[in-house]
């Protein structure tokens, strides 16, 4: 049964509340920002280690805050909220849905900050957006066979989307053209560990376990049953080759 994932998502109540806690902190800002000039967001906002600007509360800060010179990206992130943050929390329950939300943030910050001291990366850095990058890798995860109207228009199988994301994210971070690739590419790896549980991806035992079984079914797959012609008084078994 195929399963469509267009407008039919429905926000949760967190959802709602979140949603309207980043807005009503974006239109603060706008009002502080444009009418009040007082310059909030440069306080909030992740600034690059070795800038003489960065605080250790950005850390926590820079995920609420939103470019208040480009509403459109601002909205553009609400809608890519809205059509995946229900069906992953559904997937997670509420908590643990919060914990990856703001994990997926907080590897994003670090990851970002350990590349601030190299050149193209070294930016202020604010948003969501590597929490919603790991949503949507997420929910491919869990649901690859489900349909998206990429652009309301263009349908996509979710697995796509989600190795499409991954993919040109890693490319454009290798290829410095994105200056706030660290922070996205951290997002999505540690939403993926969260996703996985830590224990599983680091098991060591649990990796040997695997690659055995791997090497185990690749061993078998190059042997052939041959069950010939055989008489009923012959009780031989079949031959393996």
């Amino acid at each position: 049964m195929k399963t469509s994932f267009g407008f039919g998502s429905q926000l949760t109540q967190l959802g709602k509340k979140l949603l309207f806690v980043y807005g009503t902190i974006y239109v603060l800002e706008l009002i502080f920002e444009h009418w009040l000039k007082i310059p909030v967001v440069s306080v909030l906002k992740l600034s690059p280690l070795g800038s003489g600007s960065f605080h250790f509360w950005e850390i926590f800060t820079h995920p609420f805050i939103h470019n208040p010179y480009s509403p459109l990206s601002f909205l553009i992130s609400c809608i890519v909220f809205y059509f995946f943050a229900a069906p992953v929390e559904d997937a997670f329950g509420p908590k643990r849905f919060l914990t990856l939300f703001y994990a997926s943030a907080l590897g994003g910050a670090l990851c970002g900050l350990a590349f601030s001291g190299v050149s193209g990366f070294n930016v202020p850095f604010l948003g969501m957006m590597p929490s919603l990058l790991s949503l949507i890798v997420i929910f491919g995860l869990l649901r690859p066979e489900a349909t998206i109207l990429l652009m309301f228009i263009l349908p996509v199988k979710a697995k796509y989307l989600s190795y499409g994301i991954i993919i040109i994210t890693a490319l454009t971070f290798l290829a410095k053209a994105n200056p706030h690739g660290a922070y996205h590419l951290g997002g999505i790896l540690f939403g993926y560990v969260y996703f996985r549980n830590p224990r599983n991806v680091f098991d060591f035992k649990l990796m040997y376990l695997t690659f055995s079984a791997w090497r185990l079914k690749r061993k078998r797959s190059g042997f052939t049953v041959i069950d010939g012609y055989k008489e009923k008084k012959d009780k031989d078994t079949p031959t393996y080759h």
